[in-house]
């Protein structure tokens, strides 16, 4: 008889017939204590009735029973009265030292370097998080979770939970649940004046993911993509492990240098930018600037991958739109995250593309991966549309204003060595070194830091060439926070 595929018995006793010179039923028997020793079979442990272990085992009933019988005389096994057989609490051998199960176990643990393919070598370089990244008063871009209205989103998260239907518990829509697409199209268009339909808003899980869509449905591997210089590390790499030759263009105070990207790469089939608040410098994409970009993705058939972070956060000046909203020729994916306003651990971002895109988007996060959890996406849609992120957003622009002010104010301890650049919007400001400590290795600097308590970021990190500096976020933290850990920097830049 073949052993049925549904046992419930997770100890391996096949290939009893390997064992020669024994009766099946010591064989069954000592499979079942060695189990027992080595841990395998917990103790009180049930196990499955002498009638399912006779099916499972292809053998007859009498056999298990003797089996059975046999490991209740040693003391490995007792008998409870109408509920069954289960493994003893205290076992005759106790004492001896528990064995694992070798089954399986290479003799010799194979530790030798691996062969990678050549994606997975680029993809080191940017390697990933073996521990939770956290927020803390100085970490650049990670919003602070003591403002997260938990109370509400759990309630939320429990209603949907709750709700009927099987809407939450098949596979859904690869583009997002509709009332999300819905809740996000009218969000983009209120506060950053995107143009757009739900049916051209892509749920994804995260920045990189839309930009790996991105670079999968418009360019072919070998072809070319300007990214800012210094700028956000996981989309370089990203884009690098899409097959692309990422082409370094450099950002000054206007924002990026078209102009040099022009004459480097003209060819290239996207630009990746940060024009409401280059990542990590904070400058502005200028008007002029955001025009020849246009331009240039219409005149050479390319897309512009305009990346808004943190557009919700704007404190001072004139409200920035969006560069789709100034495009009236398709020609721009904007991108939208409420990882970075809400809480990273939601894993819920966004693309909007042109309408002709659509399908050949919808079609690459099929593959990507099916689609972003649907009950996730079910309570962010009802915690937009109940106002709830408005007033979220209300509160914590507030907050992050005060804290923003505290930094600066607090941060003027500093000007001996730093040089801070623009803070009018976001959740970080990035300093360039003094001439007093241009001599200084911005990453020694950092680690000092981290190692004192303050965790800071270096400017190098995200490819800052010449005099380097230090990132610091503003957002995770008060006064009393912000003072102390600016201190910490001191004593760090004192020391040199």
């Amino acid at each position: 008889m073949a052993k049925h595929a549904g046992s419930v018995f997770s100890v391996d006793v096949t290939g009893l017939d390997r064992d020669a010179g024994q009766p099946a039923y010591a064989r069954i028997g000592e499979r079942i204590r060695t189990a027992i020793l080595s841990g395998a079979l917990a103790p009180n442990a049930r196990l499955p009735s002498g009638r399912t272990l006779a099916r499972d085992l292809g053998v007859a009933r009498n056999t298990v029973d003797w089996a059975l019988d046999q490991l209740v005389a040693d003391g490995y096994i007792v008998r409870r009265r109408g509920a069954g057989s289960y493994v003893a609490a205290q076992l005759p051998e106790r004492d001896a030292p528990p064995r694992k199960p070798e089954l399986n176990r290479p003799a010799v643990a194979d530790t030798a370097p691996r062969r990678l393919s050549r994606r997975a070598e680029a993809l080191r370089a940017y390697p990933g998080h073996y521990q939770p990244a956290a927020s803390t008063p100085f970490a650049p871009s990670l919003p602070p979770t003591d403002l997260f209205p938990r109370e509400i989103w759990n309630r939320l998260l429990q209603r949907e939970a709750a709700r009927p239907g099987d809407d939450y518990w098949h596979y859904g829509a690869s583009n997002g649940l509709p009332a999300l697409r819905c809740a996000i199209a009218a969000h983009a268009a209120a506060m950053r004046a995107v143009r757009c339909s739900p049916e051209q808003v892509i749920v994804v899980t995260s920045t990189q993911q839309a930009v790996e869509l991105a670079a999968k449905v418009l360019a072919d591997p070998g072809d070319k993509a300007w990214c800012e210089l210094p700028g956000y590390p996981p989309v370089r790499h990203g884009l690098r492990s899409a097959g692309l030759e990422v082409v370094d263009v450099a950002v000054d105070d206007d924002g990026l240098d078209v102009a040099a990207g022009l004459e480097t790469a003209p060819e290239a089939r996207l630009a990746y930018v940060t024009p409401a608040h280059q990542y990590p410098l904070g400058v502005e994409l200028s008007l002029p600037r955001r025009r020849a970009l246009l331009d240039w993705a219409h005149q050479r058939d390319a897309y512009v991958l305009e990346d808004d972070y943190d557009g919700d956060y704007r404190y001072e000046g004139r409200p920035i739109a969006s560069l789709q909203g100034m495009d009236e020729r398709g020609r721009t994916i904007y991108i939208g995250s409420f990882n970075k306003i809400l809480f990273p651990a939601l894993r819920i971002a966004y693309a909007i593309v042109p309408e002709p895109l659509a399908d050949a988007f919808v079609d690459a996060k099929h593959i990507a991966d099916g689609h972003t959890a649907l009950l996730m996406q079910g309570a962010l849609a009802a915690f937009i549309d109940e106002g709830h992120l408005g007033s979220h957003l209300r509160k914590t622009r507030a907050a992050y204003d005060r804290r923003r002010l505290a930094f600066l104010d607090e941060a003027g301890a500093l000007q001996r060595w730093l040089r801070f650049g623009p803070a009018l919007a976001g959740m970080h400001v990035a300093a360039r070194f003094t001439d007093a400590a241009a001599a200084l290795d911005d990453r020694a600097v950092a680690a000092a830091c981290v190692a004192a308590g303050a965790v800071v970021h270096p400017l190098s990190k995200y490819g800052n060439r010449g005099r380097g500096g230090l990132v610091f976020g503003f957002a995770g933290g008060e006064r009393a926070q912000a003072r102390r850990g600016l201190e910490t920097v001191a004593r760090v830049l004192e020391r040199g």
